[in-house]
């Protein structure tokens, strides 16, 4: 058997827990060490965010770094697998490809469009592979959603509408917008990098928001528009009492709707409902590294989610920002 990849994580929240959870199981790649500032967060089995618990996780055979310079001192590793705050993505991104280290990085792929271009550059400069974990791109019933967009299997789409609802997170970096970028990057950005995914970069975007807890823009609905395209809209929110998404796509032979990552309702006209279950592998975070291990280990470029391609995301929600604060219209053509 061929040897692991091996990787360290920085950032050991509750994504960090759920990233550590997902290598478990993982054939080309291991997990040897974590990294945070805060050694109370070593002494947690599980962590919970709005997708559930992350499952236990076992430091035994792990090592531990409170700093990224004990990280390299302690331990030989070849990829990074980056879930600090948003504002520092970036910034660990760039050092450790400069170091030598391909780099997995937490969404969003960065705070600003400019850092989002330098880890590009310095990908390039250094020949590292760079991925950002946009988790949607890697769920099973999307993607297959997006197979049946392609292949109009109901017809031409008509309409996709996404929605993404929540309370505002605890911790307090989240609440400075300079720091998490709001609603609209934390959280919307999900459904901005899928219409992504989906359609590319839109000719325009009209976002109606508002700015209540944060500063940011803490809720909103974004239309994204496209020449001859479907009617795509978004809503997103940190201002709700309890957690809810959905995607709803109207053909014109059908509605499909997600059910989370493990299923597809359809309602074919006038024809029974179709459920598709996907109970193997529907959980996109352990897909997601799997797919970057692989594409370290074969020296294969991360086409299912390039980072030209995350990079704009982060300028169409650059766009939707300016949008929603001028109350205007924002061209990205």
């Amino acid at each position: 058997m061929a040897k692991k990849l091996r990787a360290a994580l920085i950032g050991f929240g509750g994504m960090g827990h759920f990233h550590a959870s997902c290598y478990a199981g993982q054939k080309e790649v291991e997990l040897v060490a974590i990294c945070d500032i805060d050694p109370k967060t070593f002494e947690k089995e599980k962590e919970k965010i709005n997708l559930g618990e992350s499952g236990k996780i076992s430091l035994d055979d792990i090592v531990t770094c409170r700093s990224y310079q004990e990280l390299k001192r302690k331990v030989q590793f070849d990829l990074l697998d980056i879930c600090l705050p948003c504002h520092l993505h970036a910034e660990y991104a760039v050092r450790a490809m400069q170091d030598g280290y391909h780099v997995l990085c937490e969404k969003p792929m960065a705070r600003t469009l400019a850092q989002a271009d330098r880890m590009l550059r310095v990908a390039r400069e250094t020949g590292r592979k760079l991925m950002i974990a946009q988790c949607l791109r890697f769920a099973p019933n999307l993607n297959k959603l997006k197979e049946i967009i392609k292949t109009e299997k109901y017809g031409k789409l008509l309409r996709l509408d996404t929605r993404r609802n929540g309370a505002l997170p605890a911790k307090k970096w989240y609440h400075d917008p300079a720091k998490s970028g709001g609603a609209l990057l934390d959280l919307h950005l999900h459904d901005t990098d899928f219409v992504n995914y989906l359609f590319g970069l839109p000719q325009a975007v009209q976002t109606y928001g508002i700015v209540r807890d944060t500063g940011g823009i803490d809720d909103l609905m974004t239309a994204y528009q496209y020449k001859n395209g479907p009617v795509v809209n978004s809503e997103s929110s940190w201002c709700r009492g309890s957690w809810f998404s959905s995607m709803t796509a109207v053909f014109r032979h059908a509605t499909v709707e997600t059910v989370g990552f493990k299923q597809l309702k359809i309602y074919p006209t006038g024809k029974e409902v179709e459920e598709l279950n996907f109970e193997r592998k529907n959980n996109p975070y352990f897909n997601e590294i799997e797919y970057f291990a692989h594409c370290v280990v074969t020296d294969r470029e991360p086409e299912q989610c390039l980072p030209q391609s995350t990079r704009n995301s982060i300028r169409i929600a650059a766009a939707e920002e300016r949008s929603a604060r001028s109350k205007r219209k924002v061209r990205l053509d």
